[in-house]
């Protein structure tokens, strides 16, 4: 044999042998590998690690160690015994991700860890130091409300147990929960009950929660679909409360922390949506009570709520949501319908007080003084198509609006209302509004469409008699033609419902800047323009304007007459707060009212002067102009006292020399036709001035 073939069967030999004491120790499971790895581990993590009890190491295939008791320690200065105390410990890893995690590049993957018992302490300090950060820390982790609670432990395809307890205290993301695993044992499992239940009971985000979990088989605490791709259904039932808030879920999961898998019924009560959203970082406005039934799903960071009935206040929807967790931002996409929603139940979102103890407003004050709540806005983004059948304004004065449709989106802190459909009394609602929170103070403007709405089914407070039943939405317009056919026929009041008739059309185009809606009111710029046609104005209060005495006392014993409307227009432009009417007329058969002066949003005061020209003569009148005053929760209603002085003390003098049948001439109203439109841009129509101040 030559020298060369010497070498080759001796280096073959050498490598069988090898090979021999490799499938050996592969086999026998690597117990001389014992004391390395438990020393290499505790290098590795920063962290004493004790391995004791029976132990198998499998290099090979699906690489894995078996322990007996497993043992990782924590940091004196966290005051926990210990992280981690295992029993009848099973790991499996793939040794790419290994390498991967000793070069620094990403967090340690696990495919496996599954223990029959297991006693964990998961502790995190303020300054964001953690025990469970493993391996050395070059630098300190910088605390952060939005970081993953537990980005820095292993990513588990799977973490299954038996048995045991999580007590977990992060001083960042304000969280003391303590989480109990019991597997079900005795006449449970002889009737073949297979399974375990938890119970989570603490503080997570600092919302409560105390939650008892049951499932029919063994279901992974911790489930990650990018390294272990399959996990077996499993039947689960979870009761309990969080926040304020009950719930119950009774489906199927293949996970229940860190990335889960559900898919079941949903049954939801508590006191506010926004209370609901918080821990999952949804904004949802705060609210009444509310009470939702659907079926809920969650898979690859994306929850899919299928309501079929949602109650929040006197608010009745439905509809299909999807919230995606993992994109930056967070987004919430779907559709809502149903039949009611009132304005009321949404809260702070519209100004309101939501169903909550109301603040109280400053002193005279009446607009809504609540503030927005913006630093929601920016939490996520929406896409969100919603079509109620009724949108209530929480009040009998306004009559709701049928078939509102919008679409709503939501999209770095800027949130738009668009395509804003809505009928009512035989007209409709058209517009778009926004409200962009990026900027300081809070920028909104609207502008908004209203054409051929009858005035009388839509505003109710307008209604002589609010006691009685309103008519319903299909009749308004034959109401109206009813009262057109009775001022034309000179009837009495019989035929009205309300002191105004006629077809309303409006255009908005306005913007404010503020934290609440007085403070977006108290900015306000913009023309608003309103016009009425083809209706009808009380008789009664036509001369109550015009404080004509004589005919209004005819009115009273003869019953209040509508009187055609010929028209009614009010243009009107708001600087900072000051509405201003451009034009702001009142003509019918009787007299024409124009009406000048400001209304002042910002401080809430009002200063405005109503002048009337009647058309016919009267006997006696003490046409003076009218004056509002004061502020919008206690106006002053007063007259010019210097014409009224002027006509009052002509009478007594001219009673005085000619006698008392003289002392009427003074008081007497020829009155004046003018067959020019008032309401024409085109006629020089010049509005009274405004009144003095007191």
């Amino acid at each position: 044999m030559t020298r060369r073939a010497r070498i080759f069967w001796r280096l073959g030999a050498l490598i069988a042998l090898l090979g021999i004491a490799v499938a050996w120790a592969e086999i026998s499971g690597w117990p001389m590998l014992r004391q390395p790895i438990q020393n290499a581990a505790t290098r590795a993590t920063a962290a004493p690690v004790q391995m004791d009890g029976r132990f198998r190491l499998h290099l090979l295939w699906r690489p894995r160690i078996e322990v007996e008791h497993l043992r990782i320690g924590s940091n004196p200065r966290f005051g926990a015994p210990h992280l981690l105390d295992a029993r009848a410990v099973r790991v499996v890893w793939r040794w790419g991700d290994i390498w991967r995690w000793q070069r620094g590049g990403e967090r340690l993957r696990l495919v496996l860890l599954q223990a029959d018992g297991l006693d964990a302490h998961l502790i995190r300090q303020a300054g964001g130091d953690a025990n469970w950060a493993l391996g050395p820390q070059d630098k300190p982790v910088p605390p952060q409300e939005d970081q993953d609670p537990l980005g820095q432990l292993p990513r588990f395809g799977s973490l299954v147990v038996g048995q045991g307890a999580i007590a977990w205290k992060d001083a960042v993301q304000d969280v003391d929960l303590d989480i109990g695993v019991r597997g079900r044992e005795g006449e449970a499992l002889q009737s073949g009950e297979a399974g375990y239940e938890a119970t989570f009971a603490g503080r997570y985000k600092a919302i409560p929660l105390k939650l008892q979990v049951r499932t029919g088989g063994t279901l992974p605490l911790l489930h990650d679909p990018e390294i272990s791709p399959d996990a077996p259904w499993v039947p689960m039932r979870i009761e309990g409360t969080v926040a304020a808030a009950r719930l119950l879920f009774d489906g199927q999961a293949a996970a229940l922390l860190g990335t889960p898998r559900l898919d079941g019924a949903l049954e939801l009560q508590g006191r506010s949506l926004a209370e609901v959203g918080r821990p999952l970082g949804i904004t949802l406005p705060q609210t009444p009570p509310f009470d939702l039934r659907g079926r809920l799903e969650h898979d690859a960071g994306v929850w899919r709520l299928q309501t079929s009935r949602a109650t929040v206040g006197t608010s009745r929807l439905a509809g299909e949501l999807a919230f995606h967790q993992r994109t930056s931002p967070r987004r919430l996409t779907g559709e809502l319908h149903g039949p009611r929603l009132a304005l009321a139940d949404l809260g702070p979102a519209v100004g309101g007080d939501g169903g909550t103890a109301k603040q109280p407003a400053p002193a005279g004050r009446v607009l809504p003084q609540r503030r927005f709540d913006l630093p929601s806005l920016k939490v996520m983004d929406a896409d969100v198509r919603m079509a109620v059948d009724e949108l209530d304004f929480g009040t009998t004065a306004v009559a709701p609006l049928r078939a509102f449709k919008t679409h709503i989106h939501l999209n770095g802190g800027v949130l738009r209302l668009e395509d804003l459909h809505a009928v009512v009394s035989g007209g409709r609602f058209a517009g778009r509004t926004q409200l962009d929170a990026r900027a300081e103070p809070a920028q909104w403007q609207a502008r908004l469409d209203i054409a051929n709405v009858d005035i009388a089914g839509w505003m109710r407070g307008l209604r002589r008699d609010t006691s009685d039943a309103p008519a319903p939405p299909e009749t308004a317009s034959k109401a109206l033609k009813k009262a057109r056919e009775t001022a034309r026929q000179g009837g009495g009041s019989a035929g009205v419902a309300s002191y105004i008739t006629g077809v309303l059309s409006a255009q908005v185009d306005v913007r404010g800047a503020g934290r609440s809606t007085a403070e977006i009111l108290g900015s306000l710029d913009g023309p608003v323009g309103v016009q009425v046609r083809d209706g009808t104005l009380s008789h009664l209060v036509t001369e109550a304007m015009g404080l004509d005495l004589a005919q209004a006392l005819g009115v009273l014993i003869t019953g209040d007459r509508p009187l055609p409307l010929r028209c009614a227009r009010f243009d009107l432009e708001s600087r900072d707060g000051r509405v201003e009417p451009r034009l702001a007329v009142i003509d019918n058969r009787d007299s024409t009212v124009r009406i000048g002066g400001h209304i002042n949003l910002k401080d809430e005061t009002l200063a405005l002067r109503l002048g009337t020209q009647p058309k016919d003569w009267s006997l006696i009148s003490l046409r003076t102009p009218i004056t509002v005053n004061g502020t919008f929760g206690n106006p002053d209603i007063g007259i010019e006292p210097r014409r009224l002085v002027a006509r009052v003390l002509g009478a007594v003098a001219l009673g005085a020399a000619a006698g008392p049948a003289a002392a009427v001439i003074p008081l007497i109203e020829p009155g004046e036709r003018n067959a020019q439109d008032p309401c024409d841009y085109r006629i020089k129509a010049t509005a009274p001035p405004s009144p003095r101040k007191p």
